[in-house]
């Protein structure tokens, strides 16, 4: 704009035939008979005042910040370049005069959760430009990025300041940063919330993982002698401890020791013990190795209910008391765990081996399961027993093959099958111990080479959302047909949501989604379960991706419940691969509490119900307690 034609900076109000830029009248004018008649410039006119006009001399320091706010909030609604000046030299505090140039002209979204489309996507793309979230190496960062969030409305930003502050919380504290005290107060109390319970979970791993000790795992139903007369639960314990061993043996002479010296010379870890690289690094070990032996046409029986004595949970009695103590395991110590979709291994069996063994009788087929076979046999029996598409060629997969091949050395095929059983047991509990800490926040953008844990998510809405936001609700329908409310929280971030996103879950929705479970009838896939249709998670939602980035991530639940083929049916609805809840979207017409869709609805559940309270009696009476 020519320098002749710069108007005067003045306070003018817009009249009718001004145009307002937004809701404040006095923000800006333009003037619509040079917008009609003219090619030329448009004039747009933004009231302000400045020292100089008052003096009457050149521009003061004051004024030229104030330009230049100006000038950074029309540069960051179009993309362009920002400016710094002697007073805001950095890009934080720069968009903190950009997010209050935002509120003063009150840029706004339907409900106030962001400052509109443009603004948001503009400062989604300075995030990825500037690389903002990038908080890894910075304590200063981390509280900036969690300020900023909150200044700008941007989950993305506050949700990755979030978890990674939670994760090195007591370094921030130390820190004492003077910009600390400019993270809202609700923040910081979530904060130091959610730093207690990452130490609790913590303190739960590290008494298993240190040492690999699960004490109290055979003293339930493994102890039982009645039981005890037609299951060799001392063979189980046996192979148990021989892979305790192993793993402890393999993890020693990879790390140096274990749990893991700082800067030893067999890792580059920057602390000493349990952090999360290295939990994650065992439990993808252990994941391989769980693809490789479960049986993915055993969909689980089981729920986190308690179980009664005679419940019958496979017509194997092995099996049968496998997943007992399994389940005694899930319930063993707060909180209970959900079962893992696909709970039983695949078997080593003479019928893989040899054609004729299925027409032997059943008494010849026993005495031949009680002798020694030979090596070649017992590796082509193991090797008919794993998924052989899925078998990883790394250290700890080949270790494991060669240890199991060490241990059935001149053993029975029964022998055999005991040794499977102690080996999958202690998988189990390893994979059922380490997800609240290894799985990752959703959304989260910069988690490579992180070492401090990234699990504890912003619970609650944000802090600068409206009071109604902060009531909301999801709405929701179970197997029975009827809905119901829930808070977004419980079913995201719940221990179950946690599971969820875990790799045996995520798994288990893809080889069902591929239809790798036989339907049969006493399977709940079948044609008349109105919730046969199951929808997959996105991709990449175990580390947040898919999710969007402008707001807090609702629920994403999968339908219907399912249980194994061979099982008879369950009184309970629930399974541990869906929850039976059915997220319902709100259609654009439908008034809900007496506010069109596109408000939020503020409906508060009932105080009164727990979420299992909820789920207990959908689709049939409630179950009896024992």
């Amino acid at each position: 704009m020519p320098a002749s034609k710069v108007p005067p900076f003045q306070r003018q109000r817009s009249s009718s035939t001004n145009a307002s830029f937004s809701s404040r009248p006095e923000f800006a004018r333009m003037d619509h008979n040079n917008l009609r008649h003219s090619a030329d410039d448009i004039h747009l006119y933004i009231p302000m005042s400045i020292v100089a006009e008052t003096l009457g001399s050149e521009l003061h320091v004051d004024d030229i910040d104030k330009l230049v706010a100006i000038r950074n909030l029309f540069a960051f609604l179009m993309g362009q370049v920002l400016v710094g000046t002697w007073k805001r030299p950095s890009l934080f505090s720069i968009f903190l005069e950009i997010a209050k140039l935002l509120r003063y002209y009150d840029f706004t979204n339907f409900d106030g959760s962001t400052f509109g489309e443009m603004p948001n996507a503009s400062f989604v793309f300075c995030l990825t430009d500037l690389h903002l979230s990038d908080v890894r190496s910075s304590r200063e960062k981390t509280i900036e990025a969690v300020i900023l969030g909150e200044q700008m409305k941007s989950w993305t930003l506050f949700n990755e300041g979030f978890v990674h502050g939670v994760g090195k919380w007591d370094a921030l504290v130390q820190l004492a940063h003077p910009n600390f005290s400019m993270i809202n107060e609700t923040t910081q109390r979530r904060m130091e919330k959610a730093s207690r319970d990452l130490s609790t979970r913590l303190k739960a791993v590290q008494a298993r993982m240190d040492d690999f000790d699960f004490p109290s795992l055979f003293a339930g139903i493994a102890a039982s002698s009645t039981l005890g007369k037609t299951i060799d639960f001392k063979a189980w314990r046996t192979s148990f401890a021989s892979m305790r061993k192993h793993t402890l043996a393999l993890y020693k002479a990879q790390y140096g020791s274990w749990p893991p010296k700082a800067k030893s010379k067999k890792n580059e870890f920057e602390g000493s013990g349990l952090n999360r690289l290295l939990l994650r690094e065992v439990y993808q070990d252990f994941s391989d190795v769980y693809d490789m032996l479960v049986n993915r046409t055993a969909l689980t029986t089981r729920t986190a209910d308690m179980l009664s004595l005679n419940e019958v949970l496979s017509t194997d009695p092995q099996m049968n008391a496998l997943l007992k103590l399994l389940s005694e395991f899930d319930r063993s110590s707060p909180p209970v765990l959900p079962p893992i979709p696909f709970d039983l291994p695949l078997l080593p069996d003479l019928s893989t081996t040899r054609r004729e063994f299925e027409g032997l009788p059943v008494k010849k087929q026993a005495k031949e399961r009680s002798k020694k076979l030979k090596d070649d046999e017992i590796n082509l029996a193991l090797m008919q027993s794993y998924n052989r598409e899925s078998i990883k060629v790394t250290p700890f997969v080949e270790a494991f093959m060669a240890f199991e091949r060490t241990s059935a050395h001149g053993k029975s095929m029964q022998e055999m099958l005991d040794l499977r059983v102690g080996q999958w047991i202690f998988l189990y509990v390893v994979l059922q111990s380490l997800p609240l800490l290894v799985v990752d926040a959703p959304g989260l953008e910069w988690t490579y080479g992180v070492e401090y844990f990234l699990c504890e998510v912003p619970r609650g809405a944000p802090p600068w959302v409206s009071e109604d936001a902060r009531r909301q609700v999801e709405y929701y329908r179970v197997p029975d047909g009827s809905i119901v409310s829930l808070p977004p929280d419980l079913v995201d971030y719940g221990v179950e949501g946690i599971y969820r996103r875990s790799h045996c879950w995520q798994a288990a929705d893809r080889w069902m989604c591929r239809d790798e479970i036989p339907v049969g009838d006493g399977n709940m896939f079948s044609q008349t379960n109105p919730f046969q249709i199951r929808k997959p998670l996105p991709q990449g939602f175990l580390d947040g991706a898919g999710a969007d980035s402008s707001r807090p991530p609702s629920a994403y639940l999968s339908s219907g419940p399912g249980s194994r083929a061979s099982s008879p049916d369950r009184q309970s609805p629930r399974s541990s691969v869906a929850y039976g809840l059915e997220l319902l979207p709100l259609p654009h017409d439908v008034v809900l509490g007496g506010l069109q869709n596109g408000s939020r609805v503020s409906l508060a559940p009932d105080p009164t119900k727990s979420f299992d309270n909820i789920l207990g009696t959908a689709g049939g009476p409630p179950r009896k307690k024992k």
